[in-house]
């Protein structure tokens, strides 16, 4: 069994996102430039480390490798053998690059989607540069573009994701960022790869954004915290074999790792 899971606002959070929690029950699980950025709930921490011993926990975040690493939470006593970074643009396998993913999904993006020069130059055209703080070409396969949330116009990212879709790309509005990304960069496709590289049988995927979407789609049970684009999108209702998790917040993890370790158990799933 593989459990394949986004990280921000799905299994980890920052003060931010996390709502109210005691601190005395948060573990930091991420340090950058000496200040703890992102957390678990203790008993979150628990149920992931007992359960990545029995199956195949991969991670699956837009963070590209470099971002990814800062997460020392996820060394040491939590098993991964793989992870999904880069929104599916990068597979790695015992923390290196697999090639071979590598080389499918970039030839995948010139054969499939509108170059990247061509995506950005929509989006300068169609954005108020007045809310554009600043942006990231993301391993020369997406970008994320910092925003002014609070100022995109309503009906704007309905708008974007029209004139996108035409090229072959898609976006996503997550925070205060705009993810705009190949329709072959995708994290249903990298985690199907990841099953079949480890003979897996059966996939459990958690996600909160529409970038996560595509890898609740392959999975066998599907669910999303009671938060993000998802949970907004279907006002929380069971929508296509996605389950809601209970509470929104940090409290969430738990939910959706504790239907983890059920479902494991009730099938009796292992790697």
């Amino acid at each position: 069994m593989i459990f394949a899971c986004d990280l921000d606002q799905t299994l980890i959070y920052s003060r931010r996102s996390m709502g109210p929690m005691e601190e005395s029950e948060l573990v930091p699980v991420e340090k950058y430039e000496g200040e703890d950025l992102s957390f678990m709930t203790r008993t979150a921490y628990a149920r992931l480390r007992e359960l990545s011993r029995e199956i195949d926990f991969v991670p699956t975040t837009t963070r590209i490798y470099e971002q990814y690493e800062r997460i020392h939470g996820l060394t040491g006593d939590i098993r991964i053998r793989y992870a999904i970074v880069s929104n599916g643009g990068r597979v790695l396998v015992d923390g290196r690059t697999d090639a071979q993913w590598d080389g499918m999904i970039r030839q995948a993006v010139r054969s499939g989607a509108a170059s990247g020069e061509e995506a950005k130059a929509l989006f300068d055209r169609l954005a108020d540069a007045s809310w554009v703080l600043k942006e990231r070409y993301c391993d020369e396969l997406f970008y994320a573009v910092v925003v002014n949330r609070e100022e995109i116009p309503g009906g704007w990212m309905e708008e974007l994701a029209g004139e996108l879709a035409r090229m072959g790309w898609n976006c996503s509005l997550q925070g205060r960022k705009v993810y705009l990304v190949p329709d072959p960069v995708s994290k249903g496709a990298a985690v199907r790869y990841v099953k079949e590289l480890a003979g897996a049988s059966f996939v459990f995927a958690a996600g909160d954004s529409l970038l996560d979407e595509s890898m609740l789609r392959v999975a066998d049970e599907a669910m999303a915290p009671g938060h993000g684009e998802l949970f907004r999108n279907y006002a929380g209702k069971d929508e296509r074999g996605i389950r809601f998790a209970g509470r929104s917040g940090i409290l969430a993890s738990e939910d959706i790792l504790e239907a983890a370790a059920n479902c494991r158990k009730e099938a009796g799933h292992t790697r």
